[in-house]
């Protein structure tokens, strides 16, 4: 049996086996759908994620919405089953997994908990070429401000985001938007200033808000309310240059894996080397 057999014997779109590290650490050794692809990348603490504090404390724990909601870490589901078993936690996702009853969702999860015994060591590698190559991507540029947009694009493909953007702090500001993808209904100057506060939000370093909903930085026309689900903002340069805005919607809500923030931080670094002499 494959982790193919046990999804589709619960009509799961995502399976995730989680190890048990400590009380405030699980981390996702791999599965099936994104519980496969986010393998190594999940690291989250059910001390302070409400759904997996009942499903720790339940035993068992469903979820069922009429669109989807942050459930963990960076995964968006409408409908999920979560199953605590011990030194692991299995998460089921997709339609008709909060319908499924008890016994088979521990049956379920015993059988995906047989076959993730550890991050796979190919998984590790592809991780790690793929940081070089989207680095590579953005290193190779031409000099100079006008790579800005194609920076945004590239740090866009590189993390599945709709929308990305380049804020440059001048004298004088501007503004450099991906090419492709999402784009707020609003003027340049609107844009920017909804950017602006972001970099109060940077000063230690990279920022992530996995659901915009929760910002702290609710500005429009970068908000929820206009469409948005989760953002990442990584400063460029020390000084900072400028930031590093990407983000997903709700076209198709994720949020951030470790790997999209190691990503990202290595397409900032090279953006940085890439625009220092505009």
């Amino acid at each position: 049996m494959s982790l193919l057999d046990v999804a589709q014997l619960a009509g799961a779109t995502d399976v995730f086996v989680f190890h048990r590290v400590t009380a405030h650490d699980l981390v996702n050794l791999g599965g099936h759908g994104r519980g496969a692809g986010w393998a190594g990348n999940i690291e989250v603490d059910p001390t302070v994620e409400p759904w997996l504090s009942t499903v720790v404390g339940e035993g068992i724990a469903r979820a069922r919405f009429m669109v989807p909601r942050r459930l963990m870490g960076p995964y968006w589901a409408s409908e999920a089953a979560g199953v605590d078993l011990g030194t692991h936690l299995v998460i089921l996702g997709g339609a008709g997994t909060a319908g499924l009853d008890d016994e088979r969702l521990r049956e379920v999860a015993a059988m995906a908990v047989a076959l993730v015994q550890d991050i796979p060591a190919e998984k590790r590698l592809a991780d790690e070429l793929e940081i070089a190559q989207a680095a590579l991507s953005v290193a190779t540029l031409p000099r100079g401000p006008a790579s800005a947009a194609r920076i945004a694009g590239a740090a866009a493909r590189a993390s599945a985001c709709e929308f990305g953007a380049v804020l440059l702090y001048g004298p004088p500001i501007r503004l450099f938007l991906a090419d492709d993808g999402w784009r707020p209904a609003a003027t340049e100057e609107e844009i920017i200033a909804a950017l602006l506060p972001l970099g109060e939000a940077v000063s230690s370093g990279l920022h992530i808000e996995q659901d915009v909903a929760e910002s702290a930085y609710p500005y429009r026309p970068l908000s929820s309310e206009d469409g948005l689900v989760a953002r990442c903002v990584v400063p460029i340069g020390t000084p900072h240059l400028g930031l590093l805005v990407v983000a997903h919607s709700s076209d198709a809500p994720r949020g951030f894996t470790m790997l999209c923030q190691r990503v990202l931080g290595a397409v900032a670094s090279a953006a940085q080397n890439v625009l220092a002499d505009r």
